[in-house]
């Protein structure tokens, strides 16, 4: 028969494995994302990755050869920012899950999350030690 403790050990290891599963999950599909974006006319359609690079640029239609230069230019932007918010939005999403109550997934996505905040909130007492 085990003891208390080693109950204790084998469910805090058992939990240990589900979240290190978990997380293993949620990066391989947070590492497959893709958001395409196409403009308004259809003159350019835009695909990203999870980090917004450019990963494929087309033009469905052939209206893109009626534009002028600079207007093209502005299309092809604001469709892969389009692309680009597309992607943040759905990596939040994944990522949503994992944090504390009262982070925003959409700004840490965004870059506008203090990290040492977040992992202060994971990590009471962190901010404590972490003092000169």
């Amino acid at each position: 028969m085990a003891s208390p403790y080693e109950k204790m050990l084998e469910d805090a290891l058992g939990a240990y494995q589900r979240q290190r599963e978990h997380l293993t999950e949620t990066k391989e599909r947070m590492d497959s994302l893709t958001s395409t974006a196409t403009s308004a006319r259809r003159e350019v359609t835009a695909t990203v990755g999870r980090t917004g690079e450019l990963t494929e640029l087309s033009f469905p239609t052939s209206a893109y050869k009626r534009m002028a230069p600079a207007e093209l230019a502005s299309v092809i932007v604001r469709t892969i920012s389009e692309a680009r918010q597309a992607s943040i939005a759905a990596s939040a999403e994944e990522l949503a899950p994992m944090l504390p109550p009262g982070f925003s997934a959409q700004d840490m996505m965004s870059g506008q999350v203090d990290v040492r905040a977040l992992i202060a909130a994971r990590m009471p007492g962190l901010e404590e030690g972490n003092r000169s």
